[in-house]
């Protein structure tokens, strides 16, 4: 059992690093969103004893619901159950004779799981996760009617090999078999695993999970004086219910010494359209009209120091003229992202314009605003200059 528990462990080591690689499209990022899940498994148990391993084999299944808090923290209520086996070598028996038991449990507990491979990797949605988990949990056997069976044999083949034995006597029952425990439990159990889940879509994954259990010395109802143990290794189905992630359009990587570049000059007086116009009324009244256009890079709704200059100028011709108002149009450029993403987030660049003229002091009534996503280009020699917002004062 030590050689495949190390086998198990050796093979989630090797599934790791390919776990972690990028297996998603890299025009797109991924935000995860925290959901609840079931999960359904089956398999087999060893119990940890003296006799042979598959003497101590067993049926094992568990069912559990659970829920993701983060890509790399999740949560779960389990209840594990069927059957753990024991059994006496036979050379507690005059005859040789091996003798077995086994009995029913159910053991509820609560596991806390960590995601290696978004750890190791960041999130990103994958055809095979890897992980670690570790709870504390109760089991309750029940059905040990024949362990007292067993011992009872052992007890009446003593006695038919021994009818003359005294206590001093070597061959004495009590001096030969084996110590036992007949305490019932329940008894608290300390858990650690490994799992691996196969992702069928973003909700359907199946899964392999090796776990180890270590409770009281009296759960095999021999006392040895140490821990006993027993391993389960179950595969199974997970559902994750509702949207497990949000996919949007992941932002170009552009240094911030270059983000001028997105602009047709960096030079403010370059960028000033100013007219000034004069009317003819009882007086002769100035009137500014500024024009300017606010740059953002791709996937961003908050504009770059290079262009806080434009706000700047634009709040300063607000403030000398009280009458004046400002419109405010936000785009998107048509090659990244869907019709309906690109409306979202011409909406949020018109706000943090707007947003950040209302902080400065300008009254929010002069203020109007509008987005157009990608359904106009406004620039068309150049599809980047059309993340813009367009200001106009007047």
């Amino acid at each position: 059992m030590k050689k495949f528990y190390i086998i198990a462990a050796a093979a989630l080591m090797a599934v790791l690093p390919m776990v972690a690689q990028d297996d998603a499209d890299e025009q797109f990022e991924y935000e995860f969103n925290p959901h609840w899940f079931i999960q359904g498994q089956f398999g087999g148990q060893y119990t940890l004893g003296e006799v042979s391993f598959t003497d101590l084999l067993s049926l094992d299944a568990e069912l559990a619901v659970g829920y993701e808090f983060t890509p790399v923290i999740a949560g779960r209520f389990s209840i594990n159950a069927w059957k753990s086996k024991a059994g006496s070598e036979g050379k507690y028996s005059p005859d040789g004779k091996q003798y077995d038991w086994s009995w029913n449990f159910v053991a509820p507990s609560v596991d806390v799981m960590f995601d290696l491979t978004n750890l190791i990797g960041g999130f990103k949605p994958r055809k095979i996760n890897a992980g670690v988990l570790a709870g504390i949990g109760l089991n309750i056997p029940f059905g040990k009617d024949n362990v007292k069976d067993a011992r009872n044999d052992m007890i009446a083949a003593y006695n038919a090999a021994y009818p003359y034995a005294t206590a001093t006597d070597p061959n004495y029952v009590d001096n030969k078999i084996i110590k036992w425990a007949d305490d019932k439990g329940p008894y608290v159990v300390g858990r650690v695993g490994a799992y691996v889940d196969w992702h069928i879509n973003d909700n359907l994954a199946l899964g392999l999970e090796f776990q180890a259990n270590t409770l009281s010395d009296k759960y095999n109802s021999k006392q040895a004086n140490n821990w006993d143990w027993y391993f389960n290794c179950l595969v199974g189905v997970k559902y994750c219910f509702g949207q497990t992630y949000t996919e949007k359009p992941a932002p170009k990587m552009i240094p911030i010494s270059e983000a001028a570049n997105y602009a047709p000059k960096c030079n403010p007086e370059d960028n000033v359209v100013e007219k000034v116009v004069e009317k003819v009324v009882e007086k002769a009244v100035a009137k500014t009209e500024i024009y300017e256009e606010i740059y953002f890079l791709i996937n961003k709704h908050t504009y770059e120091k290079t262009e806080r200059y434009k706000i700047e100028h634009i709040i300063e011709a607000l403030k000398k003229d009280p009458n004046a108002k400002i419109s405010i149009s936000a785009y998107a450029d048509s090659a990244t992202g869907t019709a309906s993403y690109n409306q979202k987030i011409s909406e949020r660049r018109a706000e943090t314009v707007k947003n950040a003229l209302i902080e400065a002091g300008i009254d929010e009534s002069r203020i109007t605003t509008a987005a157009h996503g990608s359904s106009f280009a406004v620039h068309q020699d150049d599809i980047s200059l059309n993340r813009v917002c367009i200001c106009v004062v007047k």
